[in-house]
Parts: structure tokens; C-alpha cells; sequence
């Protein structure tokens, strides 16, 4: 038996199951998992099309965040110092980031744009940060969302209006269709004018694809085969409006929820408890991503003001003991 304990004290007691096997509504929403202790590292200018989409850190803590109505990348320096680099999107959007351990830690952006010479995935070299060049065409009705590696290389990338997932394979120049069904598609569900994605964030662990479909407010499990195809998907959790999220080593999740302005974490028995919310200064969060470097584990990074909000910002929050722990 696989024992689980709320932040109230509350055991749970649940059959152990690999993680992609079982499906846990979310029913129980605790209160704050911890004193959420803000702090804004950097704002951005909304008027200029600045607002923080997706972010990216480097294990020496380099981090970069993509403006996505500006078409650009900001790289921010452990030091502070920042760069700026204007994406080719012919006036389209630059969503998710990745880096590339196995290309010299490039990164890889996911750009949205109905001009079928941007749309794609485009790489920036670590060293120079400019001269970005698509790697991958993707369709212009395609719009692609959150990235991700694989610890092989392989790039997945979440379509939102498509319902599917593309793969990369490591050193390949055209994407195929990984997984798709109507599990990872829109409702046409829509919040402030805007449809709200379908498949949006993905992260993997233990080989499964975690995706988070906002309009349907899931989180599915795609387990990847051994021969590296998607094997059958699966509703994990239920009942919360992700954007996108990041496992902690120890099987938490810590997401965005979008419309609601929140950050919860997610364990693995389904318990969700609130990290952040409005009043700690959180407005249509987007992205959220673990600091590797050693004396920062435990720190979240979150970018704020992603479309609807009026503060856009990248802000730090402290897990405590409950995040990423060190080794």
C-alpha cells in the first residue's frame, strides 16, 4: 500500500500503481502548503508585447523567458545582466522554451505564426544568443505550446488547437504526429474572448508524458513505449485548470492554474494543495520551472501576466521543504 498525507494530517491510503496507471480526481482542496514568500525578479512591459509566456533555466542558472506577443527571447543571467533577441515569427508568437542538453544546452522555441516560413520550432545557440534558425516546419493552423526533451534528445511539443503531440526525433528536421485524440483537443471553452487551450504543458517522468489540457481542466499520461511510440493516454488528474507544470524529484507537481491565478502543488496520491494565489501577487500565471542549480533547488520560478494580466513579471517562490529537494 502506497500511504499519502495531506498538509491537515489527513492519511490517505491508495493501492501503489505506476504513476501513469490510475486516475485521481481532485477533490480535496486543502489550504496554503506554505507561507508563500514572493519575490519579483524582473518586470516586463506589456504595452511592447512582453508578456512572459514560458521559461527555461540552465543548470549554471541562466534563465530564459519567451515574450510572446513581442516575438522575442530575454535571457537573464544569474548576475542580472539581460539580452533580448526578436524571433523571426512574422508577426506571430513565441511560446515554449526548451534546452537542449544534447546540442551544447541551445534553445529550442516553439513559434505560432500563419507564415508557413516561421512556424516551427527554431533553435538559439548558447553561445552568441542571436542567428536563430527553424530546425522544424510545423502547419500554420498548428499551434504549438509547451516543449520538452526527452532524456534521449527527442522534442515533444503540445499542440493547443490541434489536440496532439509532435516529436522531434534528436537530429531530425521533420516532426511527426506522436499522439493525438480527443483527450489532448479544445472544447471550445473560452475565458475573456480567448478558446482555451487544449494540450498545452507536458513534462515527462518515468517514462510517461504528462500534458495538461486546460479547456478540459486534466492532466493526461501518455506512457512512452520502449521502441519510443505513445502508448494508451489516460486522464491522471481532474478538476484543475493547468497551463503548464514541473515535477519536483520527489513526485509533486507544481503547476499554474491559468484563469484562476493560482499555483498548486499536486501529489502524487492527487492532493492538491494552494501555493500562491492572487494576493500573493499571482495574475494568469503561465509557466513554471524548478532553478537546478544546487544552492536553489527548492525555488520556483513563474511567469506572471501571461496574456490577461496587466503586471507581467518573473517572479521567484520558496517551496520549503516540499519542493525540489537537494540530494
Amino acid at each position: 500500500m502506497n500511504r499519502c498525507r495531506t498538509s491537515r494530517g489527513r492519511t490517505l491510503l491508495r493501492v501503489a500503481a505506476p504513476l501513469g496507471a490510475i486516475v485521481v480526481g481532485l477533490g480535496l482542496l486543502t489550504g496554503n502548503a506554505m507561507a508563500a514568500a514572493v519575490l519579483t525578479l524582473l518586470t516586463f512591459d506589456r504595452a511592447a508585447g512582453q508578456t512572459p509566456e514560458s521559461v527555461a533555466i540552465t543548470t549554471d542558472g541562466t534563465a530564459y523567458v519567451s515574450l510572446a506577443f513581442a516575438g522575442q527571447i530575454r535571457r537573464i543571467t544569474p548576475n542580472g545582466s539581460q539580452a533580448t533577441l526578436t524571433m523571426p515569427t512574422a508577426g506571430g508568437l513565441t511560446v515554449g522554451v526548451a534546452i537542449d542538453a544534447h546540442h551544447d544546452n541551445d534553445l529550442d522555441v516553439a513559434v505560432r505564426s500563419a507564415d508557413p516560413n516561421a512556424a516551427g520550432i527554431w533553435r538559439v545557440p548558447r553561445v552568441g544568443f542571436d542567428r536563430p534558425t527553424r530546425i522544424a516546419a510545423l502547419p500554420t493552423v498548428s499551434f504549438p505550446n509547451g516543449v520538452t526533451f526527452d532524456a534521449d534528445g527527442n522534442l515533444y511539443v503540445a499542440d493547443s488547437d490541434l489536440g496532439r503531440i509532435w516529436r522531434l526525433a534528436r537530429g531530425a528536421s521533420q516532426a511527426t504526429v506522436w499522439a493525438q485524440g480527443p483527450l489532448l483537443s479544445p472544447t471550445g471553452e473560452s475565458f475573456q474572448g480567448f478558446e482555451l487551450p487544449g494540450a498545452n504543458g507536458l513534462k515527462i517522468r518515468s517514462k510517461t508524458l504528462y500534458v495538461s489540457n486546460t479547456s478540459t481542466q486534466t492532466i493526461i499520461a501518455i506512457p512512452i513505449r520502449r521502441d519510443g511510440t505513445s502508448g494508451s493516454m489516460a486522464v491522471r488528474f481532474s478538476g484543475v485548470q493547468i497551463d503548464d507544470f514541473a515535477f519536483a524529484v520527489n513526485g509533486d507537481l507544481y503547476a499554474t492554474e491559468n484563469p484562476p491565478s493560482r499555483l498548486v502543488r499536486i501529489t502524487p496520491c492527487g492532493v492538491i494543495s494552494t501555493v500562491a494565489t492572487a494576493t500573493d501577487g499571482l495574475e494568469n500565471p503561465s509557466d513554471v520551472a524548478f532553478d537546478p542549480r544546487p544552492a536553489h533547488r527548492r525555488d520556483l520560478l513563474v511567469t506572471n501576466s501571461a496574456y490577461f494580466g496587466t503586471h507581467p513579471s518573473l517572479q521567484e517562490f520558496p517551496t520549503g521543504r516540499v519542493g525540489q529537494h537537494l540530494p
